[in-house]
């Protein structure tokens, strides 16, 4: 049955008078087959990832129409763009027609796409400055002859048209072919075909490297010499030279699935990585460990720049040794010859579909300090989606080498929905504002951060502690910050399954802090300065909720504990009260929520009567039934409903599966301490 599905059919129809379509030749209404489907066996296991075996669920009405759904739901959302109205066998998405004319006379029109799955890609760079036309085949698949040449016919106006083809035999077939049906209805038709795969070493054969994420940037210079006014030859040949001069090597540690598949194309291993995959699925040229991205950022760009394959001949000479220790180090030459500007490059870390933002921006990070260390400018570096593989998780590193010309061509003014707008210079550090110190003894200044900027300045050690509260001080919170970081699994895993799973990297980030800064608190004289410097490097380090309620709990212990006499066990129950109940007033949970206060409260109910006993012996037996204390609470949590933070939104049976993260962190410390106290007084 070719035809499209009657859901469909009637969905599309309700809804046709409200688009906005260019004309185009009548064609039959078949359906948007699916081609190229390689997914494994719905009933094979994915070993990689068993949570996204079980939910690997796509948010579709109907995989058939995937395609051309999501190409109608993208001209609703960006003004710029119409489709022609030849859906679903012609899939082309067009610049608005805001004149009188679909075509420019007076520039060159650009026309470029492929298999969808790529998204942004194609659709995404139409737009004044970039595109004219994108022609878009269903997933993974080349877009028909008829398609190309109904988008030819569309914008090619008498300065003719250029086409940006991938590297792929399908596209090349069929782009060639309609640019050669409509040179002989008198247009002019040029095309241009963009290899920039680096990683398989030549020769190749007849296929050649594949087209990546580098034909954006030769759509992006193309697109702004046709939008300057240039001719067809030039604007082809700015083109080629562009495509001469840009490399992309990608990495993937999770393979796509493709609409109506309920699994992955093929599996990973656990703890590998592909290198050098391509944008279809097609298996990397090797498979490695994993490994840091710093480390990962520099293979790929080793690889697009490796002079033995020869694909970056541009930079040729212009690719410095790394630098390393003593070269680094200024010259003392009172006036040092000027070195020559460094060659520019413009890089594009690019997401594969399923890797955050956050990773990219790492990527990014790496990739302009690698080029950077190694004598070159990365003079433009763009970060995010622009040309994916469904859900693939993973990402690709472009490098496109600049001339003066090619970088204006980047700079160029363009309206189009994907194409980004990016820094032209490298961003410099804001000066951080200093605390005031004249508002009285209870302004903040972090001794802690002096104490060590001090030591490093004159390279000397960290203090020893030389008195008993200095040295139960730094017993006391190195064994709370190893305890905390021992945790950090355990926290983690249940933090998963009640939160946002963030919880035992967030208590080990601040344990780590702990253990560098308690040194440098033992030399402080007061319970209220030792208080303040935790509170301290728990809020340059912790973040998060945990973070400010603990900042909070030992700021306010430090005002309750300001002259008072250290070595009163009652000193540092006021302390430890007094932080119990700012923590309860500005985190606004209650007894019972499932909070950290529920191993807080309890811990301080049962030190509050040994307390009161005044005795010598008080302080440390007071530590020993607020640990007991704490990690009662914190397993009572299992059986109450969450009333606090995200595990107010979790199904109680899952709760109850796993005590509170915060609880637990907390009876963690509050054990250490105890243990420590004991051991020490």
């Amino acid at each position: 049955d070719d035809r499209a599905s009657p859901a469909f059919r009637a969905t599309f129809a309700s809804r046709s008078a409200r688009l906005r379509f260019a004309s185009a030749p009548e064609s039959p209404y078949a359906r948007a087959a699916m081609s190229k489907r390689k997914a494994v066996n719905a009933q094979d296991e994915w070993k990689q990832n068993p949570m996204q075996a079980v939910n690997n669920h796509k948010f579709l009405n109907d995989a058939n129409d995937a395609v051309v759904e999501s190409l109608v739901g993208f001209v609703q959302a960006h003004p710029n763009c119409q489709l022609l109205d030849g859906l679903p066998d012609v899939k082309v998405v067009v610049r608005a027609n805001t004149l009188l004319s679909n075509v420019d006379k007076n520039k060159v029109a650009l026309i470029s796409g492929g298999g969808s799955g790529h998204e942004p890609a194609h659709a995404g760079f139409v737009g004044e400055g970039m595109l004219n036309a994108a022609v878009c085949g269903d997933v993974f698949a080349s877009p028909s002859v008829k398609a190309v040449l109904a988008a030819i016919r569309h914008v090619c106006g008498p300065n003719g048209c250029l086409l940006i083809v991938k590297n792929y035999t399908g596209d090349r077939l069929n782009f060639g072919l309609a640019a050669e049906r409509a040179k002989l209805e008198g247009y002019k038709v040029e095309m241009v075909v963009v290899g920039d795969d680096c990683a398989l070493p030549p020769p190749l054969g007849v296929a050649g490297r594949r087209g990546l994420a580098g034909t954006l940037f030769v759509h992006k210079v193309a697109g702004a010499a046709a939008n300057s006014g240039l001719g067809l030859t030039a604007v082809k040949l700015e083109a080629m030279q562009a495509a001469a001069c840009v490399g992309t090597v990608g990495v993937a540690v999770a393979a796509h699935t493709l609409p109506g598949a309920s699994a992955p194309a093929r599996t990973i291993p656990p703890g590998k990585m592909e290198l050098g995959l391509g944008i279809h699925g097609e298996p990397g040229a090797a498979t490695v460990p994993v490994t840091n991205v710093e480390t990962l950022v520099g293979t790929l760009l080793e690889k697009i720049t490796d002079t033995k394959s020869g694909y970056m001949k541009c930079l040729d000479g212009k690719i410095n040794p790394p630098k390393t220790g003593l070269e680094k180090v200024a010259t003392t030459e009172v006036n040092p010859p000027k070195p020559p500007p460094a060659p520019k490059v413009a890089v594009m870390i690019n997401s594969l579909g399923a890797t955050p933002s956050m990773e990219l921006h790492v990527a990014a990070k790496a990739a302009r300090e690698w080029l950077k260390n190694r004598g070159l400018n990365p003079a433009r570096v763009y970060v995010g989606s622009f040309m994916t593989a469904l859900n693939m998780t993973g990402f690709s590193v472009t490098l496109l080498s600049l001339d003066q010309q090619r970088l204006q061509r980047l700079d160029a003014d363009v309206v189009s929905a994907a194409w980004p707008l990016v820094a032209r210079a490298e961003a410099k550090m804001a000066p951080m504002p200093e605390a005031r110190r004249d508002v009285g003894q209870d302004a903040e200044v972090d001794r802690v951060a002096e104490s060590k900027a001090r030591h490093a300045k004159d390279g000397t050690e960290p203090p020893k502690p030389v008195t008993w509260l200095g040295g139960l001080v730094l017993k006391c919170v190195t064994r709370a910050a190893t305890a905390l970081l021992g945790a950090e699994k355990a926290l983690t895993e249940a933090d998963t399954k009640v939160g946002d799973g963030d919880c035992g990297a967030t208590f080990a980030r601040g344990a780590a802090a702990l253990l560098l800064d308690a040194p440098h608190m033992c030399d402080a004289d007061s319970a209220r300065d030792i208080a303040l410097a935790i509170g301290l490097t728990i809020r340059r380090s912790m973040g998060g909720t945990s973070g400010a309620l603990y900042d909070i709990f030992f700021a306010a212990a430090g005002v309750a504990m300001r002259d008072k006499d250290a070595s009163d066990p009652k000193t540092w129950f006021l302390g430890f009260e007094a932080g119990v109940f700012a923590a309860r007033r500005y985190g606004g949970a209650l007894p019972g929520n499932r909070t950290m206060l529920d191993a807080l409260i309890p811990a301080m109910e049962a030190a509050r009567l040994k307390v009161a006993e005044g005795r010598s012996s008080s302080g440390v037996e007071a530590l020993a039934l607020a640990a007991k204390a704490a990690k009662e609470g914190a397993e009572a949590t299992r059986s109450m409903a969450a009333g606090a933070g995200r595990s107010s939104y979790v199904p109680e049976h899952v709760l109850a599966s796993v005590a509170d993260p915060g609880a637990t962190a907390t009876a963690t410390w509050i054990a250490a301490v105890a243990d420590a106290a004991a051991e020490y007084l």
